[in-house]
């Protein structure tokens, strides 16, 4: 019998309209070379991926071969970032000068998003990851703050691209710790009379929210009422793959997504054994799998709970 193109473009298109997974670089680890790229994009939609999450924190990206091997491989793109401390200056500082600095690697990072055919940004990018000595912001820093993203909003909307804020733990960053904090300063940044609206968004990961939300399903429901430009991170409770049988129950979080209508990317961000994270973010090197097997249980789990 002869394959039924129109049948099979029909079923994919259903496909891309629905729920996503995806798989994140950081899996394999911070670096993503050119000479990687073709074989990693193969190895993840063989996994039975449907995106690519880039990380983009690096001195360089080789964006137009992301992109080309993205579209032989039928994957959608993701780029994810961070401010880094000592490097990308402080997008909540009331010098102006590290002020900049920050805003300037988020605009970066916006045109990296863009030129990887991504039409979305994510990350911790509100504030710096692992300044000693960090404390929540003063009123003065959070004015600083409204003022990068203003401009950050700008930038993306004339990129097509939109920006979702990744609140952390707070040992890892003193804020945003939850999705209403990520809310609270979205309206504050969308107050300025310049900022296009529905450009900022919430990047929801359950590793940080089981840890910092007083209820995380409440705010997973808050993200998704906002209707706000979200996505989501998930990993198990030890930053392992997602398995059937952990205390995060699978299931209803995919049946609440389903529920709300949202039809955009779940990445599986779990990191394997090859990952040069360090040793605070994976865990003893000793209990990881290899990134490959990561991904490929992060799949089964995901489709097994309604994907």
């Amino acid at each position: 019998m002869p394959f039924d193109n129109q049948k099979g473009d029909k079923e994919m298109a259903k496909k891309k309209e629905g729920i996503k997974i995806g798989a994140h670089q950081l899996s394999w680890g911070t670096s993503l070379t050119q000479e990687m790229i073709p074989s990693r994009m193969e190895e993840v939609r063989g996994l039975g991926c449907d995106a690519f999450e880039v990380f983009l924190s690096n001195d360089s990206c080789p964006c137009e071969d992301i992109n080309v091997a993205a579209k032989e491989a039928d994957l959608t793109t993701i780029g994810c970032a961070i401010i880094r401390n000592g490097t990308d200056g402080n997008p909540l500082s009331t010098d102006e000068t590290k002020r900049e600095k920050a805003e300037q690697a988020i605009h970066r990072h916006v045109r990296w998003t863009s030129a990887i055919g991504s039409s979305l940004l994510a990350g911790p990018l509100a504030n710096v990851l692992g300044k000693p000595g960090a404390q929540p912001p003063t009123e003065e820093e959070l004015e600083a703050g409204i003022r990068t993203f203003g401009h950050v909003a700008e930038c993306a909307s004339m990129n097509g691209v939109k920006v979702a804020i990744e609140p952390l733990q707070w040992p890892e960053m003193p804020w945003p710790n939850t999705v209403q904090q990520v809310l609270k300063f979205i309206d504050l940044v969308e107050e300025l009379p310049h900022v296009p609206k529905g450009v900022l968004g919430v990047l929801f990961d359950i590793y940080h929210a089981i840890r910092a939300e007083e209820n995380w399903f409440d705010a997973l429901r808050m993200a998704l009422a906002s209707r706000k430009p979200l996505h989501i991170h998930v990993a198990g409770p030890d930053r392992t793959p997602p398995r059937i049988g952990q205390h995060i129950d699978w299931r209803v979080i995919i049946g609440e997504l389903k529920k709300a209508g949202w039809k955009e990317t779940v990445t599986i961000e779990s990191f394997g054994v090859e990952c040069d994270l360090p040793y605070a973010v994976t865990g003893p090197k000793h209990r990881l799998l290899p990134a490959r097997d990561v991904i490929a249980t992060g799949v089964k789990t995901l489709k097994e709970a309604g994907l």
